[in-house]
């Protein structure tokens, strides 16, 4: 009898994740690449695919398949110049959703999850509120420690509200300054 694999215990291999879940961890190592060293946006895109796109990275660093990448790039790139063209919008709202909690007091990953996912509630109206505070959480697991996914979940779940609420009141014309 063979021993039980830590894969079979889980319910088998890990899945490769789906282009949007790909495009939004893309996403998220720019916006983490920017934030440590700054500068233009464009340039961060531009040295980030130079040196992690698979038909141009020999040891292939982020391990995808050139198929993939090509899949889950556009919307990687939307999704970044959406956060950065949007920032000063997504750095007001955050930094008053976490309490007790300046945004440069935030790791560089949650912080870059948070505007990511902020930035999908405001302005990308193909994906359900939940869905992109669920794949912040998803994405968390794996680049963030422990504790983080719970005080991200803290603050999309504030952000999130106050946007459901926005929307309510524009749906029914009232005035959201009431």
């Amino acid at each position: 009898m063979s021993a039980v694999t830590d894969d079979q215990f889980k319910g088998g291999p890990p899945k490769k994740p789906g282009a949007r879940r790909l495009a939004r961890e893309l996403a998220l190592k720019m916006l983490f690449q920017r934030d440590l060293e700054g500068g233009a946006p464009e340039t961060t895109a531009l040295t980030f695919e130079n040196s992690f796109s698979p038909e141009r990275d020999e040891e292939n660093g982020l391990e995808l398949k050139p198929a993939d990448f090509q899949r889950a790039w556009p919307l990687a790139r939307e999704l970044f110049f959406g956060v950065c063209k949007n920032l000063g919008e997504l750095d007001r709202e955050i930094s008053a959703a976490a309490a007790n909690w300046s945004l440069t007091r935030m790791s560089p990953v949650d912080r870059g999850l948070i505007r990511l996912a902020y930035y999908e509630m405001l302005h990308r109206d193909d994906i359900p509120l939940k869905v992109s505070l669920n794949e912040a959480l998803e994405i968390a697991k794996s680049y963030s420690d422990d504790d983080s996914a719970s005080f991200i979940n803290g603050v999309l779940d504030r952000l999130m509200r106050a946007v459901e609420k926005s929307s309510d009141q524009a749906q029914r014309g009232g005035n959201p300054c009431e």
